[in-house]
């Protein structure tokens, strides 16, 4: 039995240097399949009924203010959970990407704000030259969901899929007021990262969307508190030893902090 339980041994720890390696060369390789609804539909019948009934566009004053609005208590949340066309990179996007990484500068805070300026701009350019007719209006807002789309499609298939959301105006403004540390709001659900992590694997950071890396934050008390997470949890089931975990924040938690 020794020989069989040496060989066995031997076997592990080669399978465990392998996946080292691949980790090595590799910072982002794959992606899980999603539970639940696929709301990818809604985008879709969005762009079809808004392309005959441009009223329909002012629709997308939700995924507008949505976003914003849910991450002062809860961060990007409804990025990665409510967002339809988050949901479709994901679910269906996310087959065809060939999941590179996301180039660096994206994430710089200069071209986030060039990018929330210029969309803001176009926008406001566009509807102050179709005030008054409603049509007009519904129309503008239909075209700008329809553009950055596109942009994000066409991205998802040159990088990542999430490549879009890494920059996303919305997704801008909702990381500058998601909740920081110290002042976490009760019940405010992030990734935390337990000491059992070896960080060698970096399985987490593997299937993260927006390829994030949640195990920087082992051993920290409050967890993950980067502002572009999306709460989706991908982390949590990427891990095979299930090292991190989505929970919320406790309210004597909560009370020491804001001291």
């Amino acid at each position: 039995m020794q020989p069989c339980f040496s060989t066995q041994r031997s076997l592990l720890s080669t399978s465990v240097q392998h996946i080292h390696y691949i980790m090595a060369s590799k910072r982002f390789f794959r992606s899980i399949p999603y539970k639940g609804y696929s709301l990818y539909w809604i985008l879709l019948a969005y762009l079809v009924a808004g392309y005959f009934w441009p009223v329909v566009g002012f629709l997308a004053f939700i995924c507008m203010v949505a976003p914003v609005a849910f991450a002062v208590k809860r961060g990007r949340w409804w990025c990665g959970n409510a967002c339809p066309r988050g949901n479709l990179y994901d679910r269906f996007l996310a087959r065809f990407s060939p999941h590179r990484p996301i180039p660096q500068f994206v994430h710089r805070r200069e071209f986030r704000i060039f990018m929330v300026l210029f969309i803001f701009t176009m926008f406001g350019v566009q509807m102050y030259r179709a005030w008054g007719d409603w049509d007009a209006m519904g129309r503008v807002f239909w075209t700008i969901i329809l553009i950055t789309t596109v942009v994000g499609v066409i991205l998802s298939f040159v990088y990542a899929p999430r490549t879009w959301c890494s920059f996303c105006p919305m997704g801008t403004l909702s990381s500058w007021v998601s909740p920081r540390s110290g002042r976490l709001p009760v019940n405010y659900r992030r990734i935390v990262v337990e000491e059992r992590c070896t960080t060698k694997c970096k399985l987490c950071s593997a299937v993260c969307p927006m390829q994030l890396k949640p195990y920087e934050s082992r051993c920290e008390e409050e967890g993950y508190l980067h502002p572009d997470c999306i709460k989706c949890g991908r982390c949590t089931k990427g891990c095979p030893l299930k090292v991190p975990e989505m929970r919320p924040v406790a309210a004597s938690r909560s009370s020491i902090s804001s001291i």
